[in-house]
């Protein structure tokens, strides 16, 4: 006898509707489309329902305390008469056993485990959740799921407990290096050892509990929450290299590591590692669940970056490590115990703190002792601070997701990773030119200082930050253009040209090659040092043109004609503020260089600079009209021009030019 559940007033079919338990509710859905319709808008969801895979025919809809239908798809159709059931417009036999266990039958059974999946997942609008992949597997199923919903919990790869269970290195390398679900659990033998090189995978939970293949480069690598590593032994000296890589700031989303030792050696495990013993009872969360580890008595290290604190302590054989943050209330000090603090640090400290908030960048900014010897430099994607001998680094890169730790810079946010042993730190931006010239503003505000160098490389040229540079600043120091290799950092000529002609720096130092030959007609440019170490552009007209006070050029030779002509346009009164010419000589041809020059060899002029033991001299001598006297002599690699000033009588001293 029918029952026309639909027939029913509304609000009774969706009492019952929600009477009934989801493969109940499954099997009614089957009826019609409008029953599917109905069922699908109107039941009431289950909390956490999900659905776990088990190899390529089998699934399970469940929560985490109830598993309410299981479904086995087959290929091997037995003799009796079976039901049936819709599916995708396809008429499939069934069969409905104890404890809500459907078996259907297929062509392919793989096929129809997507089918299904994909029907139930529509229904009660849940995904899967957990994929369980045997060694006969195959990757179909996984990368079916990846692509039809935005998260994937678990994927297991698996042997079942049975070695005979086994997959090929090959075929598990492939899965493990395809797989995008948030955590990953190795419970599988293999033919032959697995080899993975590169292992920068980035997991909520790894865990691996068969399999000696993982090793220290992997474990720090890896970009995880939660960490298990139960199929190998690590020894006592490989975690204390990865202590001290995550105390220089690594493995920055790290909550919880548990891995089997060899041997506990408490020494070799401490070595080199600020460690003091904790009495009290720490717990570690690692994911949305609630699950809780304690650490009741540990040992204790703190991570140099940010002061993040962790624990370790070994039992039952196992090497337990967790992490949980750490703070100290600076700025609830009063202000004077804050301030002998903040001038207890170096300038590295108190920038690297100054990056917490606008907060503590303000606090520091204000109670700093001031410091006149600290100078930045900055290219187009790394800023340099240095103060003395010691030097910070920070490198600036595109976006990278992985980064979880994030700084305020000028007021901007951005993520960021800290290298101590190198002093180093790396910031992560849509653009990184944006980010140099915003940490440009944070250190010139917080240390009162302005960039004093500029370089430009290769893969960096163009003018744009050093253009901004110059418009923000009245003056900069030095600019600095640089070809590293051969070919690989020529710069396009019309680039190069352009940064020169745009420069406005007291210095330009150009070591750089460029692509083809070019010309600066008129290189009307005032600098006080010029050196062009590489590249044949520049003439003996650039030179006579340029307002300098030192001129170094070694990319180019010039001949003694030319030469001569320099000397003539000095004794003319151009170049009215140089002081040394060096070059490299094309020849020595000494009828050319002293063709219609009033010169003498004399030994009274003398040039003296630190660092050499000996002045030299032994010049040949012009004089100007206005009494200023000139020097120039042939050296081994070069030709030198000096003038003499006119209130040092005979000496030149080349260090107070």
């Amino acid at each position: 006898m029918a029952f026309h559940l639909f027939r029913l007033p509304e609000s009774i079919y969706i009492d019952i509707i929600n009477t009934m338990n989801p493969c109940e509710q499954f099997f009614t859905s089957l009826c019609s489309r409008k029953t599917y319709s109905i069922i699908k808008i109107h039941r009431r969801a289950i909390k956490n329902l999900n659905i776990c895979t088990e190899g390529d025919f089998e699934f399970h809809l469940y929560d985490y305390e109830t598993t309410y239908m299981k479904f086995h798809q087959s290929s091997e159709i037995p003799n009796q008469k079976l039901e049936e059931l819709m599916i995708d417009g396809n008429s499939i036999r069934y069969e409905l056993k104890e404890d809500n266990v459907v078996t259907t039958y297929w062509a392919e059974p793989r096929e129809g485990t997507m089918k299904l999946i994909e029907y139930v997942c529509d229904l009660f609008d849940i995904v899967v959740r957990f994929i369980e992949i045997h060694c006969d597997s195959g990757d179909r199923l996984m990368k079916w799921v990846q692509r039809r919903q935005a998260r994937l919990d678990t994927v297991c790869f698996t042997s079942k407990q049975c070695e005979e269970n086994q997959f090929t290195p090959e075929t598990l390398k492939s899965l493990i290096m395809d797989c995008e679900a948030e955590s990953i659990v190795l419970n599988a033998y293999t033919t032959q050892p697995l080899q993975i090189e590169k292992f920068d995978k980035k997991y909520h939970l790894f865990d691996v509990t068969i399999g000696a293949w993982f090793t220290l480069e992997h474990l720090m690598t890896l970009d995880c929450i939660d960490i298990s590593v139960t199929g190998r032994q690590f020894k006592s000296t490989e975690m204390n290299r990865f202590f001290k890589h995550w105390m220089s700031g690594s493995s920055p989303r790290l909550k919880r590591l548990e891995v089997k030792l060899d041997n506990y050696n408490e020494q070799e495990l401490m070595d080199g590692i600020d460690v003091k013993w904790n009495m009290r009872t720490m717990h570690v969360t690692t994911d949305d669940v609630g699950a809780i580890t304690t650490f009741d008595g540990f040992n204790e290290i703190q991570k140099i970056t940010n002061g993040m604190s962790a624990g370790f302590k070994f039992k039952y054989g196992l090497l337990c490590f967790g992490v949980w943050p750490c703070s100290f209330p600076l700025f609830r000090l009063p202000q004077l115990a804050s301030m002998n603090i903040i001038n207890e640090m170096n300038q590295f400290e108190q920038f690297l703190t100054s990056l917490c908030s606008r907060r503590a960048f303000s606090t520091i900014k204000t109670l700093r002792r001031k410091s006149k010897d600290i100078t930045m430099s900055a290219g187009i994607v790394c800023l340099v601070i240095d103060k003395g001998a010691e030097r910070l680094v920070i490198a600036q890169f595109g976006e990278d997701s992985r980064r979880e730790e994030i700084v305020t810079v000028n007021g901007k946010s951005a993520r960021f990773a800290y290298d101590v042993e190198n002093s180093t730190i790396n910031t992560f931006w849509a653009e990184p030119i944006v980010g140099t010239m915003e940490l440009v503003e944070h250190v010139s505000s917080l240390f009162d200082i302005q960039v004093d160098k500029v370089v430009i490389t290769k893969k960096d040229s163009g003018t744009r930050l050093m253009n901004w540079v110059q418009t923000r600043q009245r003056s900069l120091r030095m600019l600095e253009v640089l070809s590293f290799n051969e070919m690989e950092d020529q710069f396009e000529s019309e680039d190069l040209k352009n940064i020169i002609l745009e420069c406005k720096a007291e210095n330009i130092h150009l070591n750089a090659l460029h692509s083809s030959p070019f010309e600066i007609q008129s290189l009307n440019k005032k600098f006080k040092v010029f050196e062009c170490l590489r590249g044949t552009w520049i003439t003996v007209d650039n030179l006579m043109t340029l307002d300098c006070i030192s001129i170094t050029v070694e990319g180019r030779r010039f001949t003694c004609a030319e030469l001569n002509r320099f000397i003539k346009s000095w004794l003319q009164g151009r170049s009215p503020r140089l002081g040394v010419l060096r070059v490299s000589a094309a020849d020595y041809n000494f009828h050319e260089l002293f063709d219609g020059l009033d010169a003498r060899l004399s030994s009274e002029k003398i040039v003296i600079q630190s660092g050499h033991l000996n002045a030299f001299n032994g010049f040949f001598e012009v004089v100007r009209s206005d009494g200023i006297t000139a020097g120039f002599k042939f050296f081994p690699d070069f030709f030198w021009f000096g003038v003499w000033p006119r209130d040092n009588g005979n000496v030149l001293y080349l260090d107070s030019l």
